[in-house]
């Protein structure tokens, strides 16, 4: 079936669903299942409910993600509309809306993983969510407001303070999937006019990685060990995350704030055909420190400043070779914004400037994977590691204005790189309010930063760009919520990122990918509710092109006359054009809180990077339950049991195909002290 005969037959199935009665909608109404807590402040830079915000937005709360036994953002995000989590061998590769590694992360506003390796997002246990307080969400471009790489969406992890929570608490995670789990302290308080919040969260885990083969590789970066030494059995080492989160805040105007994280993951990872396999290790040491002070000078008026410096030390281990990389970032922003006409139009204008160092990024020319059979004795893989920077100075702006019932509004957005070339980024769209319906319209565009690669072969001279187009019918009464959104990504300059470890760089080229996302929630009666979502992706574009460097020509005096590349060509990867999910509420008793989860995307592909050759992963059917028990026992307690269904379904890995984690159990116990 087409893609306009699948929207077409979702729509007419979504439209009979509507209940046939009119009831008008309070304006203040949020258009998610959810209390107050579900307002977002990442769509216009202020806080808000998602069904105003000029955005395609949601929020989920932290009652949401603990209902669900998420404890990763990569696990909260996996049942929202548009997003497909990938989950290989290191950790999660993130799809949005069908584009790879194309979401910015922040973590209170401050960009979370890498700047130049876009696939290290650190959004599974790298970053913890115990002291989150909730976590929203926009699809679609918001580079007008938070600049390069906020490409296909924005998330930002919401951190609790001293404001939300007062007293201590302690919890306790433990799971049959890597012991022995995870335990966290948070403690929250306030004394007159200030406030304070402290969360420090750790995990040990001992993970069921399968052994490996390939123990020894390396003597130097030049010089292979001896072939007799390359081979034995090995287990990857215990991976542990730690995490330390702590602000201050003095009235309502003055707050500072601190994340340090010291992480290691270790695991096994095998070549195309799983004969050969190898321990890689990512070892995380950061850390980030911020200030934002506020200053209203009328209700109509005021002035933000935010700054920020953060640090990170990455140790990337393949095998027993070792590459050090060094990440540094600060920067200063400040937004005015001003009422107009009793409220009715609001301008935000703002500058900010940031600076980014990147010292000793390995950047491979050739595939690792390739080096290890025994047919090979002396050579290494070629990887370079590059030193770069860039300075960014911009100029934003943003006008709403609301004419009831309509509200339009427009922003753009002037990028000044000192290594890359100078973009402007703009927005605009309008909002259609209809008692109990509403309808939005936006069009935007972005830019994203290159990634080492790139600079390494082009200097990074031409930016990718999305041209995203929205257009979304929302509903809701006092027990049903729905929404329809049409969306069109067009991108241009588009080149894949290297997940590959040597295996090329695609040519540029242009891909659209068109979609729909449905959501539906109602509540039955007091006690149970059931919501879901659908996504459904179609991808018309160039297959693309990339060039594998085979082997090289050398003279008789060994010197390097002709890289030779071998031209390569695969079909655009969108990830899983077809994925939904449905979960249920159902609050058995005042204390009990049984919480059941289905997902499902459909097949995948892996390409070997070297041949031409495809192998494809099944879809998938996977079911998750929650038990929450409160109020009952001293502690609370949360029983879950995940993947019910398909126990070792098939992901595309890093290398090769790869078994995703099987059927495993847990329990969390909380206490208030």
């Amino acid at each position: 079936m087409g893609m306009t005969s699948r929207i077409i037959a979702t729509l007419m199935t979504f439209l009979l669903w509507f209940p046939a009665q009119n009831v008008r909608a309070s304006d203040t109404m949020l258009m998610f299942v959810g209390e107050d807590l579900e307002v977002l402040s990442i769509a216009s830079r202020r806080e808000e409910a998602a069904w105003s915000a000029p955005a395609i937005a949601d929020v989920i709360t932290r009652e949401r993600f603990e209902n669900k036994g998420a404890v990763t953002l990569s696990q909260a995000l996996a049942d929202q509309p548009g997003f497909y989590m990938n989950q290989t061998e290191k950790g999660t590769v993130p799809y949005l809306r069908g584009i790879q590694n194309s979401t910015l992360f922040l973590f209170d506003t401050v960009p979370m993983g890498s700047g130049i390796r876009k696939s290290d997002n650190m959004i599974d246990y790298e970053t913890s969510l115990a002291p989150v307080k909730r976590i929203e969400i926009v699809r679609g471009t918001g580079s007008v407001l938070w600049g390069p790489d906020a490409f296909a969406g924005v998330v930002n992890a919401v951190p609790l303070s001293g404001r939300d929570f007062q007293g201590l608490e302690t919890g306790l995670l433990i799971t049959s999937e890597d012991s022995p789990g995870e335990a966290y302290v948070n403690w929250g308080g306030r004394s007159s006019n200030w406030t304070g919040f402290v969360s420090v969260s750790g995990r040990r885990a001992d993970k069921a990685d399968d052994p490996y083969n390939v123990v020894h590789f390396w003597e130097d970066i030049d010089l292979k060990a001896p072939l007799a030494s390359r081979y034995g059995r090995g287990k990857p080492d215990d991976s542990h995350f730690v995490n330390l989160y702590a602000s201050a805040g003095y009235s309502d105007w003055l707050t500072f704030s601190a994340k340090v994280a010291d992480n290691k993951n270790a695991y096994t990872v095998s070549d195309w055909e799983g004969i050969y396999s190898w321990e890689e290790q990512a070892v995380n040491r950061s850390a980030q420190y911020k200030v934002e002070a506020a200053r209203r000078f009328s209700p109509d008026n005021g002035i933000r400043f935010t700054g920020y410096y953060s640090q990170t030390r990455q140790d990337l281990s393949f095998v027993d070779k070792t590459f050090n990389v060094d990440e540094t970032s600060w920067f200063g922003e400040v937004i005015y914004d001003h009422s107009f006409f009793n409220s009715s139009g609001l301008v935000t204008v703002g500058t900010s400037i940031k600076h980014d160092d990147f010292q000793g990024v390995p950047v491979w020319e050739t595939f690792l994977p390739d080096y290890f059979t025994p047919d090979n004795e002396f050579s290494v893989p070629d990887v370079n590691q590059i030193n770069t920077d860039n300075s960014l100075k911009s100029f934003f702006g943003q006008y709403r204005h609301d004419i009831e019932p309509i509200e339009v509004w427009a922003g753009i957005r002037y990028d000044n790189h000192k290594a890359y070339e100078d973009r402007a980024s703009y927005n605009v769209g309008f909002a259609w309010d209809l008692g109990q319906f509403k309808f939005k319209s936006l069009y935007g565009t972005a830019y994203r930063s290159p990634f080492a690669r790139q600079i390494d072969e082009t200097d990074g001279d031409s930016l990718e760009q999305i041209r995203n187009f929205n257009v979304q019918i929302s509903w809701k009464n006092q027990d049903t919520k729905a929404a329809v959104t049409l969306f069109q990504n067009k991108i241009s300059n588009h080149v894949m990122e290297d997940r590959y470890a040597g295996a090329g760089l695609s040519t540029a080229n242009s891909q659209t990918i068109e979609g729909m996302e449905l959501e539906m929630s109602h509540q039955f009666f007091g006690s149970l509710s059931i919501s879901g979502n659908l996504t459904l992706l179609d991808n018309n574009g160039p297959r693309e092109t990339y060039f594998y460097h085979d082997y090289n020509h050398y003279d008789d005096q060994g010197n390097l006359v002709e890289k030779h590349y071998q031209a390569l060509e695969y079909a655009y990867d969108t990830g899983p054009t077809t994925m939904g999910n449905i979960q249920a509420k159902w609050q058995m008793t005042d204390h009990l809180t049984l919480a059941p989860e289905l997902r499902y995307f459909s097949r995948r592909k892996l390409y070997y990077p070297v041949s031409d050759e495809t192998r494809i992963c099944p879809e998938a059917w996977i079911m998750d339950i929650n038990l929450n028990i409160k109020d009952i026992l001293p502690f609370d307690l949360t029983l879950f049991v995940n993947n019910l269904f398909d126990h070792e379904y098939l992901s595309p890995g890093l290398y090769s195909i790869t078994r995703a984690s099987g059927l495993s159990a847990g329990i969390h116990f909380s206490y208030q002290w």
